[in-house]
């Protein structure tokens, strides 16, 4: 080597290391491309919250890597979509469809680019909460009542929203920390405009919850703190917008869910791609994904929620189809879909007042 020249050698080597460069940079992996989504946190993976029904045949499939935000009540997910953070898709129910829409937080979609959308229900997808005008903007996934959910070892079928109020369940009820236990104490009533009531019928409610307080061991979140309120707490009644049965059943509990006869609020929920979204062909790659047959039947043996593609019927046993009410023709039209409500604020300081009431009971308790 010492007879060589000192540029030969320096060349030589030069050239070695850059074939050794090549060939690591061939074999490093490509980072995967984050899809951020924001939603209900019952459609979060059982075994990871922060990830979605279905991520792994995705991720794998695409190369992709999922973020998912888990929110539990409508006004959240609103106020994530307006913050202005990089998020790509939203799941949100019917109404919020709408309120994001007239904010200009979400983009019409290119149906072309979904082709798994032929197969949703047309009642679903040809709705006026997916379409503004001729334009497309959300993409059904599930659907279906908040529903009066009960222990069938302990509580006799109820076919009535009053139930909540028997004395023999004291401290055995669970409700729903959102606008939607208005909803039903207004249905309780007879009051059907659930969405719209008036001065006079929201001091009914006020009242008729104020007594409630009595009954309810406390106000659940989301699926997890609900789930937990039924393991460990003693809750035997709530009202709920998915049903656990089918997560329940393993554990041996036989709780079901019923449409009272004054009927239930009810909702589908939908993707929507954000006008933010710095990934929109992937958005519409996991949509496409997430609405396919397979996917949506584990979403339907997850949360216990119908399916919005009428093909997953052919995945389903009988049992399943029968315990989605799925054999009932007129089981969607009980449903008094979750409307935008026009006195929002004055809902909310109900709700806020109703809580503030029960806090102050639990401390007069403590003391």
């Amino acid at each position: 080597m010492a007879n060589f020249p000192n540029y030969i050698v320096f060349v030589l080597s030069l050239w070695c290391l850059l074939c050794v460069d090549v060939q690591a940079s061939e074999t490093l992996p490509v980072d995967p491309v984050v899809l951020r989504i924001a939603g209900w946190d019952v459609y979060g993976d059982p075994e990871n919250h922060n990830k979605t029904i279905g991520y792994e045949s995705f991720e794998n499939r695409y190369r992709a890597r999922i973020e998912f935000t888990p929110l539990t009540n409508l006004d959240d997910i609103i106020a994530t979509a307006e913050s202005g953070d990089q998020y790509d898709i939203f799941i949100i129910s019917n109404e919020g469809v709408k309120i994001l829409h007239d904010m200009k937080l979400i983009r019409p979609l290119d149906l072309g680019k979904i082709p798994n959308y032929d197969n949703l229900y047309a009642s679903l997808k040809y709705s006026e909460w997916c379409q503004f005008g001729a334009r497309v903007y959300a993409v059904p996934w599930a659907w279906g009542p908040t529903g009066l959910v009960y222990d069938a070892d302990q509580v006799q079928t109820p076919d009535s929203w009053n139930v909540l109020w028997d004395p023999k369940y004291q401290h055995k009820v669970a409700l729903w920390d959102d606008l939607s236990m208005i909803w039903i104490t207004a249905l309780s009533l007879g009051h059907t405009n659930v969405y719209n009531l008036t001065r006079p019928q929201l001091n009914e409610v006020r009242e008729k919850l104020l007594a409630l307080n009595n009954q309810v061991f406390g106000y659940y979140k989301g699926e997890l703190e609900e789930l937990d309120y039924i393991r460990n707490k003693g809750v035997i009644l709530l009202n709920s917008w998915f049903d656990p049965s089918n997560l329940l059943k393993e554990e041996g509990r036989n709780f079901k869910m019923v449409i009272p006869r004054e009927g239930a609020i009810g909702m589908f929920d939908s993707y929507m791609i954000s006008n933010n979204s710095t990934h929109p062909d992937l958005a519409y790659q996991y949509i496409n994904h997430q609405i396919s047959p397979a996917v949506q039947q584990a979403m339907v043996r997850t949360t216990g929620l119908p399916p919005a593609n009428i093909q997953t019927l052919e995945m389903l046993s009988p049992e399943e189809i029968k315990a989605l009410h799925l054999d009932e023709a007129d089981y969607f039209n009980r449903m008094i879909l979750w409307d935008v409500v026009p006195r929002r604020h004055m809902y909310k300081q109900l709700l806020d007042d109703i809580k503030q009431d029960f806090a102050a009971r639990q401390s007069d308790l403590s003391n």
